[in-house]
């Protein structure tokens, strides 16, 4: 199972970083859902990008982080990432604004590219009308572990849902002090008991009458294995995604072409 699992994300990195997994429109601001984000239903990220360009005119791209390859493959990530870092240039691309916490971390890595995260632009744009019916009166929260040290973004996830109307649980160590779901690093790729005691850990503290929400996709599919019912936050704000999976990749990847010929 694990040397499965390890092959269909290697394919995945290998399809992420080809022009058919990948769109990089030309703009000096991008918005970057991130791989696993990417898994929802396409009128969903549309509904993101609409409200992120009040902020600013922003193109959209369907590029992979490369985090999955570095941890993994490490002896093709510097190709991989040189081979990112040239995409960008070429497109003009000044700041991203990323969805994914992980991506987050991943894209500072690039010289002269600023990332800023979704998140704080999101609470400060988006309106009453934008809201889809609240799906659950109240949620468990998560807040990812790559962003303990990310004061900004903790508030915004909070500022989004006492906007939306939806109470929040929060569980015994949560902002500074959050567990990590068990997938951080590739760790249930790499050491899946670890990554399951983690995840058994983080999981107990949740209450179980009220569904998951968190700004990470990653950290959701750990989740939905556990048994947990969960919604990304994105499906919080704009209604939930029916359907999971490349197939939603592929949309977006497709819309993003298609968009990017008129930018």
């Amino acid at each position: 199972m694990k040397k499965a699992k390890q092959l269909g994300m290697e394919l995945q990195q290998r399809l992420s970083f080809s022009g058919y997994l990948t769109e990089i429109q030309p703009a000096t601001n991008l918005f970057w859902p991130g791989c696993a984000l990417m898994n929802l239903e396409l009128p969903i990220l549309q509904k993101t990008w609409a409200v992120l360009n009040r902020y600013q005119p922003m193109g959209v791209s369907s590029g992979c982080c490369g985090q999955p390859t570095l941890f993994l493959q490490p002896g093709k990530h510097p190709a991989r990432a040189e081979w990112l870092s040239q995409k960008l240039e070429q497109a003009k691309v000044q700041t991203v604004y990323t969805a994914c916490p992980n991506c987050t971390l991943q894209m500072e890595q690039f010289d002269g590219l600023q990332v800023q995260s979704i998140w704080p632009v999101l609470e400060a744009y988006c309106k009453k009308e934008d809201l889809a019916p609240l799906p659950a009166a109240g949620c468990n929260l998560h807040d990812p572990c790559p962003t303990r040290k990310d004061t900004q973004q903790q508030a915004a996830l909070r500022g989004l849902l006492e906007q939306a109307g939806m109470e929040i649980k929060e569980p015994e160590h949560t902002g500074a002090s959050t567990l990590c779901c068990g997938n951080r690093s590739m760790m249930q790729i790499i050491h899946p008991e670890k990554s399951k005691a983690a995840r058994q850990r983080r999981v107990a503290e949740f209450d179980p009458r009220y569904p998951v929400v968190s700004s990470c996709e990653g950290c959701l599919s750990a989740f939905r294995g556990e048994g947990l019912d969960t919604l990304h936050l994105l499906e919080v704000l704009f209604g939930a995604s029916h359907s999971r999976g490349l197939q939603n990749r592929l949309a977006f990847t497709k819309w993003a072409k298609q968009t990017g010929a008129s930018i």
